[in-house]
This record gives C-alpha cells, structure tokens and sequence, in this order.
C-alpha cells in the first residue's frame, strides 16, 4: 500500500452536474476532491477545515465570485494554490485572478475538453507550489538560523566575525568589541587583516592564513595577533571556516584572547629554564645553552670564555645565619655577577653556590671580566654587615675556540678545575 497522501482539492462551482464529473474525473486519478456550490461556502469550507492544497475555482458563482473568493482569502487568510476555471471569452478575468495571486487558470469550453487539460494543469501548479514551499522553508530556515547564530555569537565571550570574500567585515560581535575596542559601526566594512595578523616567526616566515579569495577552506587554532583601536597588540587563537551562499562564500572566525595563556606558558618555559631562586638559568638548561652556542662559534669563528665562580666560607654563611641569609648573599651574587657582564653572557647556577658564566667572543677579556666582578662585589657592604665579614669568590677561568681539539665541556671542567685551584689559595690564605 502506498502512505502518498492524496492530493485536497476544493472545487467551488454552483452547476452541480459539472462539479461532480470534475469531481469524478480527479478522483480517477487519486485526488480527493470536495465540492462548494458557491463562493461564501467555499471560503467557509477553506477557513474551518483541514488544509486543501488546491483551489478549483469558477468565476460566475453566487455570493462571491471567483475573483473575490481570491481577494477575500489573500486579504484575510493564506491563499492555496489556486486554478481559476473561465469561460471561453473570458481571457481578461484570467489575467486578472492571475495578477491577483492564482497560479494558473484553464478555460472551460462546451465539449468538455478541458476536462482532459485540468490534471497536466493541476500538476503544474503543485509543483510550482512545492517549489515555492521549500523555498520558503529555506528562507525560514536560514533567517532561524542566523537568529539562532546571532543569539549564540552575541553572548560568547570569544570575538565571533565574518567577512565577506573580499575580507572586509560583515559581522562583529559583542566579544570582538570588547576585544578589539571598535564598535560594531566602526568595524563594519573594515579589512580583517587590518586588525589580525598572522604570529609570523621571522626565522620562519609562513604564509599568511587569513586571504579570502571566495574559496572555500578552513583554519584551526592558527596563533596571531591582534591589533586593538588604541594600536596596542594582543596574542590571538584563530580558527576560522568559509560557507557559501546564493550571494557568495563568506568567512567566519572565532578569536580567542589568549594573553593569560600566553603568559602562562611563557611563565612555565621560565620555570623550566631558569633557578626559582636567583634567577639565573639552571643546569638543566646548560646542555641546550652550549649546543647553541658552539654552534654559533662555529658559524662565526670566534671563541668562547667561561667563568666559574664559588661563593667562599657559605657553609659558614648557612651555618651561622640560617639559609634565609643564604639565599639573599646567593641572590646579591647573581645580581653582582648580571651588573658586571654583557647582555648577551649568560650566568647559569651551576649547583648550590656555583654559577658559571658564559661569555660568547671573548678570549683575553674573560680576566678582566672576572676582575669587574670581584671589584663590584667588594663594593657590597651591605653584605658584609650582614654575615659579619666580607663576601668573596673563587674564579676559575677558560676558554674554548672552535678549532680546539678538546670538546667544549672539558673546557668547563677546566674552570672548575682552576676555580677549586683558586678556591685552595683562598682557604690557606
């Protein structure tokens, strides 16, 4: 058995012997058709019942005709799809009820040939309606849609915005506002690579993400930076997805702030490197410090010098004083030895009070370097009035070339060899 429901048909026509051969006719072919023998029932019978999905209609009918059937339906209820049935002469009628919202009209002649017409009739007119049905969907659709997308991009936190193929804003939301400071009249029409740009190492150039050329593609969780009204910068996720439309493809992305992340991470990468008490970097982090460094020797050609440095009498210091006291001499050291060398040394704590210093392109100058350091120290009295005797150190110093036959971490052990060197003349001095 078939579940196609049979089409509805309402005929309105006060010559009852042809409203039921039509009647008769229609049915034959599966439509089910019901009859109203003047135009006031018929809108009687459209208004209380289930819905046709056509309407029959004959001009010449009592009460109403065929014309203000049409009117009063379009006027104060929904029009089906209609069929007007003239008669022959009466092209001007058709026109009219045409003009006026009825979808097709068949002229009624003597010999009853249109009888043979009607069905290929009917079925145009369904579907024509049936088109214009789901094109109406559609468009319902899609405005629910867009509300629904509008509801949602409003309230979100993260910047929702659109753009057109030629990349210039057509949507921006409460979130890309507070982000970006333009408000939405402001940042209609704006180019999106005026106010995201894509995060690009220079070591590493890639290519731009955000073209929009109308094709279609998508981006996810691409890093770049956004450039707020007031010019200041701020680090930026961005995925970003094309959808195509009658009127063209267009681009929607998603914007999240990501400056405490950033921080986060970039927090977490100090950590990682660096000693949580003084600061200077850790041992963990020497092995990577060296590699790059002798790599750039080796590019350039030029030595490197290493410092060594031991804090004298610190047992003594943690012993009489605490490790409180400890650790502020340790940090004032680092603070000492970071005031007296270039920006590009480095100074890694090498383990509880030994730090080592490394100095990129330099030879002969490592003395005088070491020298600095001592000079500086001794100018901390405040120091000494804290321990109750003078801070010193215990220096050892080397250096390597690229051209040296020895790998570059014997020549820190060199430094530390001579740092104890020099650490033994202080003890027996």
């Amino acid at each position: 058995m078939s579940n196609v429901r049979p089409i509805r048909i309402l005929y309105m026509e006060d010559d009852p012997g042809l409203a039921r051969l039509v009647q008769k006719r229609l049915g034959r072919i599966g439509h089910d058709v019901d009859i109203a023998p003047d135009g006031q029932q018929g809108v009687a019978r459209v208004v209380s019942s289930a819905p046709y999905d056509l309407l029959l209609l004959d001009q010449n009918m009592p009460v109403y005709s065929g014309l203000q059937v049409i009117r009063i339906l379009d006027n104060q209820y929904a029009l089906p799809a209609t069929i007007m049935l003239t008669g022959s002469g009466s092209e001007e009628t058709a026109v009219e009820a045409m003009k006026l919202g009825a979808r097709d009209y068949v002229v009624k002649d003597a010999n009853g040939g249109f009888l043979d017409l009607l069905p290929a009739a009917i079925d145009r007119v369904l579907e024509k309606q049936r088109l214009i049905d789901e094109r109406r969907r559609a468009e319902e659709a899609l405005v629910e849609s867009e509300a629904r997308f509008r509801a949602v991009a409003e309230t979100a936190v993260d910047a929702i915005v659109s753009v057109d193929s030629e990349g210039r804003i057509t949507f921006w939301n409460a979130g890309a506002a507070d982000m970006f400071g333009y408000d939405k009249e402001a940042a209609h029409g704006k180019p999106f690579g005026h106010l995201v740009t894509a995060d690009e190492d220079p070591d590493k150039p890639v290519e731009n993400p955000f073209r929009f050329s109308g094709q279609q593609y998508a981006v996810r969780g691409v890093h770049a930076v956004g450039i707020r009204s007031d010019d200041s910068t701020l680090p930026l996720d961005v995925s970003l997805t094309s959808w195509a439309t009658p009127s063209g493809t267009f681009y929607t992305a998603i914007i999240r702030d990501v400056t405490e992340r950033t921080a986060y991470e970039e927090k977490l990468a100090h950590m990682a490197h660096h000693d949580a008490l003084t600061g200077a970097f850790n041992r963990h982090y020497l092995a990577e410090i060296l590699d790059r460094e002798v790599a750039r020797a080796k590019r350039y050609t030029h030595p490197i010098g290493f410092l060594m440095i031991d804090a004298n009498r610190f047992k003594q210091i943690n012993d009489e004083h605490g490790h409180d006291v400890g650790d502020t001499v340790l940090c004032a050291i680092v603070d000492v030895i970071s005031g007296s060398i270039r920006a590009v040394d480095i100074v890694v704590r090498y383990g509880g009070d030994e730090f080592l210093v490394i100095l990129p392109e330099t030879d002969g100058q490592i003395v005088v370097t070491k020298q600095r350091i001592l000079e500086n120290l001794a100018k901390r009295t405040d120091l000494e009035r804290l321990v109750g005797f003078p801070v010193t150190l215990s220096i050892g110093c080397a250096h390597w070339t690229p051209d040296a036959p020895q790998p570059i971490e014997q020549v820190v052990d060199l430094a530390d060899k001579r740092m104890y060197d020099a650490k033994r003349q202080h003890l027996s001095s």
